[in-house]
């Protein structure tokens, strides 16, 4: 058999390598915006708006530039029967993000109020379990033998990384699993609906369709604020760019390429560098535990990358 990868699966497993860490930089910032005196909606609503400003800037940037040098009619202008199916794209993107995104995003926010944010850590990294079962009883998916392997390393990495012994409130439990559930199925989703869209405009679309939703949430509570300072505008960009942007359009770039499945696994790595980030601004202990679930998590990284992906070889052998 084969075992030389495609280099289409090189850069899925590269872009969602970046797509983790990038997001691990996403409480950090929640954190020091919670601090300036922005509430949980205000928080999202800026981390959205800005996110879908710019890349809808860069979206007709990047239409400028294609008509300004491709000068065949086809480039231009599309046909009547394109502008239709852009419109039915739209509507199933835009639905991803306003009941698929949207929803996950502020139920992990909203249980991280009522646990503490290593146990809702541990909780959402459940998702890959979910992706995989989602797979099997929806698609027939078996995962195989390296998948399910990385699969379980990754998991017991989670729990060494985040579990502390505790007694912890019945509702802030079930939510977690709920946001596990969530997030395993608006990636199983958008595995589908994303397929052949191109990914900066789909998450432009995304973006804009949970600006709609925490900014109606923020404004109709009374939360929101305007950043003022400018610690708080250098905050909300990096959330909004750094944490929302770059992390997403690598995630819809790396399912496209190597699937929800195995794009969920590696995304695992989220944690390990949560908690390094975490060590240097908020001076969290490196404890000896936490060393061992990263390095379980790696491995699991590392195993599926070396010797994983096997619903793609059968791709690669008949090409």
């Amino acid at each position: 058999m084969n075992r030389h990868r495609s280099g289409s699966s090189q850069l899925g497993f590269f872009v969602a390598l970046v797509s983790g860490i990038s997001f691990s930089t996403l409480g950090i910032f929640a954190e020091m915006l919670y601090a300036e005196g922005f509430s949980v909606a205000s928080a999202l609503a800026w981390r959205f708006v800005v996110a879908s400003l710019f890349l809808w800037a860069v979206v007709y940037v990047r239409m400028y530039f294609r008509k300004r040098f491709h000068l065949r009619a086809q480039d231009i202008q599309g046909t009547t029967e394109d502008h239709v199916a852009v419109r039915k794209r739209f509507f199933r993107v835009f639905l991803l993000g306003l009941i698929g995104f949207s929803p996950q995003a502020g139920l992990f926010f909203l249980t991280v109020k009522i646990l503490d944010p290593g146990i809702t850590s541990l909780f959402l990294y459940l998702y890959p379990s979910f992706v995989f079962l989602i797979g099997f009883l929806l698609k027939h998916q078996k995962p195989g033998r390296v998948q399910s392997f990385a699969l379980l390393l990754s998991l017991v990495g989670c729990i060494l990384t985040f579990w502390k012994a505790g007694s912890y409130p019945t509702v802030g439990l079930v939510l977690g699993v709920v946001v596990a559930i969530a997030y395993a199925v608006y990636l199983v989703a958008g595995e589908s609906v994303l397929q052949n869209v191109d990914s900066l405009w789909a998450t432009a679309v995304i973006m804009t369709a949970a600006a709609l939703v925490y900014l109606c949430i923020s404004i109709g509570g009374g939360t929101f604020i305007v950043p003022v300072s400018l610690k708080q505008i250098l905050l909300v960009v990096c959330i909004a760019l750094f944490a929302t942007v770059v992390p997403i359009v690598t995630l819809f770039m790396a399912m496209q390429r190597i699937g929800a499945r195995d794009t969920s696994i590696i995304s695992t790595v989220e944690p390990v560098f949560t908690n390094i980030l975490s060590m240097i601004f908020f001076g969290e202990l490196m404890t000896g535990r936490r060393i061992l679930g990263g390095s379980l998590i790696l491995a699991g990284v590392i195993i599926l990358n070396r010797w994983g992906y096997p619903s793609r070889r059968k791709a690669e052998v008949a090409s």
